[in-house]
């Protein structure tokens, strides 16, 4: 059961490990990559979340995310664009880390002898009455 809950966690921590969000070159990267969405900062700084983008020509086109309002802004008129990219720096590290870990939990499971210890609560012999002597 523990096992199972820490391998949920591992999992939810991998898939958040894979991506970054990062400045990307619209031009390049969205026809390359066709996100789902981008950020683009234009020249005013207005920031816009633009869903299904597209580079037609000179011109990033798509639909404001979350209403279908169609957006399209000249490649002269952006700042910025940002996107979810790999970040393979990232994931490696998550994976190194977790394999570390289940090695650890794996090892200790098979040592002989590991058993856990109960403390005991006794405070007071004298005036608990549940203290052995």
């Amino acid at each position: 059961m523990i096992l199972s809950r820490v391998a949920a966690v591992g999992w939810l921590l991998a898939v958040a490990a894979c991506t970054a969000v990062r400045e990307v070159q619209p031009a390049q990267f969205i026809p390359q990559h066709t996100p789902a969405l981008v950020w683009v900062t234009t020249t005013s700084s207005a920031v816009v979340p633009v869903a299904q983008p597209q580079i037609d020509g000179d011109t990033l086109r798509g639909t404001w995310a979350g209403t279908q309002k169609p957006f399209r802004i000249p490649l002269q008129a952006i700042q910025s664009v940002h996107a979810k990219t790999p970040a393979h720096a990232q994931t490696v590290l998550l994976f190194a880390t977790l394999g570390l870990v289940a090695g650890a939990v794996i090892r200790s499971a098979a040592t002989p002898g590991t058993r856990l210890v109960q403390v005991d609560q006794c405070v007071d012999p004298d005036t608990d009455a549940g203290c052995k002597r």
